[in-house]
C-alpha cells in the first residue's frame, strides 16, 4: 500500500486512533483515545482530585482497567467479583441498594472491607498521557459516563458533577490552558453512582416460574438505564453500570473547531437518478477575536465500500466532489453553516450509488470531510459517513385501524425484525457488535429498535449503516412515565432530560440506518419535556418521521398535546403478546386486523442449546443423567418465570405435552428446540401472509439477549444461534415458500422490487412412513412487492397421526431458492412424541476449508443416503476434537431436515482468531 493509500485511509475512516504513549505522526492525529487506565474506590483513598491528577501522585493496589467499562464490568474482569452472566453468580455481588444488601445478604461479598455497599460511593479513574499534536487547542471528550463525573487535569478541576451529569449525552471541554506539550499528563476522573440506584423488591427467588429480579424504579427518576436496575428480561446490574461506559479521548484544533457535520440527502422520488446533498455544521471560535478562513469539503462517493478491509475499500471506484466556502466566526462564537447545491451546483449528484435497507438492495456509503483553514493552515478536520437515501411513511387505513409503511428511496419496504438490548454491563465491543449485526442481516432482518440504549457508541450505528438494519431512535424507555400516574413527572429533571435528547439527534441524524424518531416506547412523556424535543426535532431533522410513542394504551385527554401526531400506525396492544401459542392463532389473529396492521412487539421464549446451557448452568451436568432437571431455581433466576402474557409456563406446558416428558435436562433442551423453531417462523409467516392487505410490518421481542436467558432471543448472549434464529430466517427469506398453519394454502412471498417470472412450486405430503400421499409442482410468476396464494392442500382422512408438508419453491433453472419442511399431528390432541423418538440416520458429511481474509470458510455436504427421515440436524465447529463451539459462526443454514436420498450443502464462516490456534472440526447432532 503507497503512501498516498494510506494517507486516504486514514481520512475516509474517519480517525486515525492513537492511543497512550504512541509515537504516530503528530501532525495525523484527529481523535486520540485513551484506554489505559487505573480504577480505585473512593472508600479506599484520601486523596482529592488535585491530588490524583498530579505528576508527584503515589499510591499501592490501583486496579488496571481498560476503558470503556463500567466499575462492576473491571471489577468482574479482574476476578474479584464472579461473572454475574453465569450460573447463581449475580448473588454473590454486593448491590447499590443497602435494603436489597440486607434482604439477600449480599454485603458479605463486598471486596472493601468494612463496606457492605461498595457502589455507594464514588470510583476514581486515573490515567497519564501525552499530547500527540502540535495545534493550539486540546479537548477532553467523553462519549458516554454514567452517571455524575468530577474531571480534573493536572491538578486543575475542569468539570463538576454539578454540570457533567448523564447517561446520554457526550461532554468535550478545552483543556489547552492545563496540559503540558512536553512531558506527561495526569488526568483524573471521579464517577459517582445514579442519584437513584433504586430499593428493588424482592420477588420469590426460587421459585419454578417465580421472578428472581425485579425493577428498581427509582432509577426511573434519573437520565440513565432503566434496564441497569432489572427488568423483565435483565437482572439487577449491581453497579447501575456507574463508570466511563464509552469512549474517553482527545482531538485537536487550532482556533476553529467543526461541530457535528450533518448531511441531507433529497431525492425527487420518484425519480432516483438525481440527489441533492444538502450539508450543515457549526463551527465554534474559541479565540476572543474573530477568525476569517476557508470551509473546504471533499465527498468521496464511493461505488462500493467496506471501512474495515482494505483489500474492498481500495477497489471501490471513486468520484470526487470538492467546495469550499469563505467564512468569518465572530469571537468566540459558534456559528453554523449551511452548504446547498444552490451555491455549489456539483451536490447536485446524477446517477447516486444509493443506500438500502438489507434485502432491497446495498449499503453504499460515502464520505464528507470537512476541514476549515485559516491563512493556510488546517484548524479542524472532520468525517462523516453517510448514505443517499430518502425515508417517507404512509398510514394504510382498515376501518378505523392504522397502519405505518415505511418507503426507502420511494419504495416500500415490508418491515421485519425486533428490538435489540445491550449487554447487561454494556460490553459494546466493535467484534461483539459488528457479529451481531451480521448475525441479523444474515437473517434477514431489516428493521430493529432499541429502547434500552439510546445513546449507542458510535461503532454501533456503524454496524447497522453496514449491514442496512434500519434503527428506531427510543428516547425514552417503557414505563419510565405513564399517563396517569405518579411515575409521568419522570425523570425529574426536565432540561437534563432535554439535553441528554438534544445531543442524542445531533449525534446520529447523519446515520443513513437511522429510520424514525420515538419519544417513548409504549409510553409517552410530559408535556415540558414533549414539545420541546418534537420542535427541536422538527428544527434540526427533517429527513425522517416523528412518533410520539411505539404504543397508545391510554385516555388520548391525559395527554392532549400529542394528538396532532396521531395515528402511530404500530402497537404492541393485544395478542399475540410475549408468551407461547397453537400456531394456527397466529393466522386467524392477523385476519383480525385490529392491533395487527404493524404489530411492533410479540414473542416466544427461546431456550438456548445445550453447548450454551452448560456455560451458564453450571449443574446442568452430562445431559444425560446426574444433571438438574429444569425448571429448577438456576432456570428461573434465567428467565423461566411469569404468568399471563409474560408466561414461560405456556411454553414449557407445550413442549411436555407435544414432545413428551423429558427426562433429562439435555433431552429437555433439545426439544425445546422443536418449540422455538415452529413459534418463531409462524410470528413472522402469519404477518407475510397478509403483506400489505393488513400487515405493514411486524417486529419481536426480542432478538437478542442482554445477558444468558431462556427467555426471547433469536441468538443467545454467546451469541450462539437457537433453532429460532434459522426458521425466522427461513420466513424472512424475500422470496419464500410457505404454508399457512390454519387453513393449509400455499403462498409464495416476494418482499423484492422485482418480479419474477418461470417458478416452479413444488409440494408433497408425506405420512410419518414417508410414504407420497400427495404431490403437486405448479409453475407461476409473481410481480414484484406482494404474496401470491397458489393452492391449499387437500384434508386427508386416512394420513397417520403425524405427517409431513414439504415446500421447495425452484427459478427456471431449477435450483431450489426457498424450501420449508412442516410437521402436524392429524388426530385430537396434538401429539409429537413418535417424531422425538426417531432413530438417529447416519448422515454421510464432506466438508471443504477455504482461507478468506480474516475468516475461514468452511463448505460441509449432507447426503442422507438412508433410507430413512434424518430430522432437525445442527451443525457446528468446534476448537479441535472434542473442543468448545466456535461462536459466532454465521451458517447458511442449521437445525434442517433431509428426506432419504436428500443432499443438503451449507455454509459456515468464522473468525481464525476465535479457532484460539485449534484446527475446525465439523459436528453433527
Amino acid at each position: 500500500m503507497t503512501k498516498s493509500q494510506v494517507l486516504f485511509l486514514i481520512l475516509l475512516t474517519t480517525t486515525f486512533v492513537a492511543c497512550n504513549n504512541n509515537n504516530a505522526s503528530r501532525m495525523l492525529v484527529e481523535k486520540q483515545i485513551i484506554h489505559t487506565w487505573e480504577m480505585k474506590s473512593s472508600l479506599q483513598t484520601t486523596a482529592d482530585g488535585e491530588k490524583i491528577s498530579s505528576a508527584d501522585f503515589e499510591e499501592d493496589n490501583w486496579l488496571k482497567v481498560k476503558v470503556p467499562t463500567t466499575v462492576l464490568r473491571a471489577l468482574v474482569e479482574a476476578k474479584i467479583y464472579p461473572d454475574p452472566h453465569l450460573d447463581l453468580n449475580n448473588f454473590k455481588i454486593p448491590d447499590a441498594s443497602d435494603s436489597l444488601n440486607e434482604i439477600l445478604d449480599l454485603g458479605k461479598y463486598s471486596h472493601i472491607k468494612g463496606h457492605p455497599n461498595p457502589f455507594k460511593e464514588p470510583y476514581w479513574f486515573r490515567t497519564e498521557f501525552k499530547t500527540l499534536s502540535s495545534k493550539k487547542n486540546v479537548w477532553l471528550n467523553f462519549d458516554g459516563i454514567n452517571y455524575r463525573a468530577d474531571v480534573w487535569i493536572n491538578g486543575n478541576q475542569i468539570a463538576d458533577k454539578k454540570n457533567m451529569v448523564g447517561m446520554f449525552q457526550r461532554f468535550k471541554y478545552d483543556i489547552s490552558k492545563y496540559v503540558n506539550r512536553k512531558n506527561k499528563n495526569y488526568l483524573a476522573v471521579k464517577i459517582y453512582q445514579v442519584d437513584h440506584p433504586g430499593v428493588v423488591k424482592r420477588r420469590k427467588q426460587w421459585d419454578v416460574f417465580g421472578r428472581s429480579r425485579g425493577s428498581g424504579k427509582g432509577i426511573f427518576k434519573d437520565v440513565t438505564l432503566k434496564l441497569s436496575a432489572g427488568w423483565d428480561c435483565a437482572p439487577v446490574v449491581r453497579d447501575r453500570n456507574m463508570g466511563l461506559y464509552q469512549d474517553v479521548f482527545l482531538t485537536y484544533t487550532n482556533a476553529v473547531d467543526i461541530i457535528d457535520p450533518y448531511v441531507i440527502t433529497d431525492l425527487p422520488l420518484p425519480d432516483t437518478t438525481k440527489a441533492v446533498v444538502t450539508i450543515r455544521a457549526e463551527l465554534k471560535n474559541s479565540e476572543p477575536k474573530p477568525q476569517k478562513g476557508v470551509l473546504k469539503g471533499s465527498i468521496e462517493l464511493l461505488k462500493e465500500i467496506d471501512f474495515y478491509s482494505y483489500k474492498k475499500l481500495m477497489h471501490g471506484n471513486f468520484k470526487t466532489i470538492y467546495f469550499e466556502k469563505k467564512i468569518e466566526i465572530p469571537a468566540n462564537k459558534t456559528i453554523e453553516v449551511g452548504i446547498s447545491s444552490k451555491e455549489f451546483p456539483q451536490l447536485l449528484i446524477e446517477n447516486p450509488h444509493l443506500w438500502w435497507p438489507n434485502g432491497y438492495g446495498k449499503q453504499y456509503l460515502h464520505n464528507l470531510k470537512l476541514s476549515f483553514e485559516i491563512d493556510g493552515e488546517v484548524s479542524d478536520i472532520e468525517n462523516t459517513k453517510f448514505g443517499i437515501r430518502e425515508i417517507t411513511t404512509t398510514l394504510k387505513e382498515i376501518d378505523g385501524e392504522f397502519g405505518r409503511t415505511f418507503y426507502v428511496n420511494g419504495k416500500r419496504i415490508f418491515a421485519r425484525g425486533g428490538w435489540l438490548q445491550p449487554d447487561m454491563m454494556l460490553d459494546m465491543n466493535k467484534k461483539r457488535m459488528y457479529a451481531e449485526a451480521r448475525l441479523l442481516a444474515r437473517a434477514n432482518v431489516n428493521m430493529i429498535a432499541n429502547e434500552d440504549m439510546p445513546s449507542p457508541p458510535a461503532h454501533v450505528m456503524e454496524t447497522y449503516d453496514k449491514y442496512g438494519l434500519l434503527i428506531w431512535e427510543v428516547f425514552y424507555q417503557c414505563w419510565r412515565m405513564y399517563p396517569g400516574m405518579e411515575i409521568f413527572k419522570n425523570p425529574i429533571d426536565t432540561k437534563l432530560a432535554l439535553k441528554n435528547s438534544y445531543d442524542i439527534i445531533k449525534r446520529y441524524r447523519s446515520n443513513p440506518s437511522l429510520v424514525l424518531w420515538a419519544v417513548a416506547n409504549e409510553v409517552t412523556v410530559r408535556e415540558e419535556i414533549y414539545k420541546p424535543l418534537r420542535k427541536y426535532i422538527k428544527t434540526l431533522d427533517t429527513t425522517r418521521p416523528f412518533l410520539p410513542t411505539s404504543n397508545l394504551s391510554w385516555d388520548v385527554e391525559l395527554t392532549p398535546y400529542i394528538k396532532d401526531d396521531l395515528p402511530i400506525g404500530t402497537t404492541d396492544n393485544g395478542e399475540p403478546d410475549y408468551t407461547w401459542y397453537p400456531h394456527p392463532f397466529y393466522y386467524t389473529k392477523v385476519l383480525e386486523v385490529k392491533d395487527q396492521m404493524f404489530k411492533n412487539e410479540m414473542g416466544v421464549p427461546s431456550v438456548p442449546t445445550f453447548s450454551s446451557m452448560k456455560k451458564f448452568i453450571f449443574d446442568l451436568g452430562d445431559g444425560e443423567k446426574n444433571d438438574i432437571y429444569p425448571l429448577d431455581k438456576n432456570w428461573a433466576h434465567h428467565g423461566a418465570w411469569g404468568s399471563g402474557k409474560y408466561a414461560y409456563k405456556n411454553y414449557d406446558v407445550a413442549l411436555r405435552s407435544r414432545y413428551g416428558e423429558p427426562n433429562s435436562a439435555k433431552e429437555y433442551i433439545d426439544k425445546a428446540q422443536f418449540v422455538n423453531a415452529g413459534s418463531y417462523r409462524v410470528m413472522f409467516e402469519a404477518a407475510n401472509h397478509r403483506m400489505w392487505d393488513i400487515t405493514q410490518g411486524v417486529m419481536i421481542w426480542k432478538l437478542n439477549s442482554t445477558w444468558p436467558t431462556v427467555l426471547w432471543q433469536l441468538y443467545d448472549w454467546f451469541l450462539n444461534p437457537t433453532s429460532a434464529y434459522y426458521f425466522a430466517k427461513k420466513a424472512l427469506e424475500p422470496l419464500h415458500i410457505q404454508l399457512n398453519e390454519h387453513d393449509f394454502t400455499v403462498s409464495i412471498i416476494n418482499a423484492q422490487h422485482k418480479k419474477h417470472n418461470n417458478l416452479t412450486a413444488h409440494i408433497k405430503v408425506l405420512d410419518f412412513n414417508l410414504n407420497v400421499k400427495w404431490e403437486i409442482q405448479k409453475e407461476f410468476s409473481i410481480k414484484e412487492d406482494r404474496y401470491k396464494e397458489l393452492l391449499t392442500l387437500p384434508k386427508f382422512n386416512d394420513i397417520t397421526p403425524i405427517y409431513y408438508v414439504k415446500l421447495q419453491l425452484k427459478n427456471n433453472e431449477g435450483k431450489i431458492i426457498s424450501d420449508n419442511f412442516y410437521w402436524f399431528s392429524s388426530k385430537g390432541k396434538i401429539d409429537f412424541r413418535d417424531l422425538v423418538k426417531l432413530e438417529r440416520v447416519e448422515l454421510d458429511i464432506s466438508s471443504t476449508l477455504e482461507s478468506v481474509g480474516d475468516e475461514y470458510k468452511m463448505v460441509v455436504k449432507v447426503n442422507n443416503s438412508s433410507n430413512k427421515l434424518a430430522f432437525f440436524n445442527r451443525l457446528s465447529i468446534t476448537k479441535g476434537k472434542d473442543g468448545e463451539e466456535v461462536l459466532p459462526t454465521f451458517w447458511s443454514d442449521n437445525f434442517f431436515t433431509l428426506l432419504p436420498g436428500e443432499e443438503k450443502v451449507v455454509t459456515a464462516k468464522f473468525a481464525k482468531v476465535d479457532l484460539s490456534g485449534k484446527e475446525p472440526v465439523v459436528v453433527l447432532e
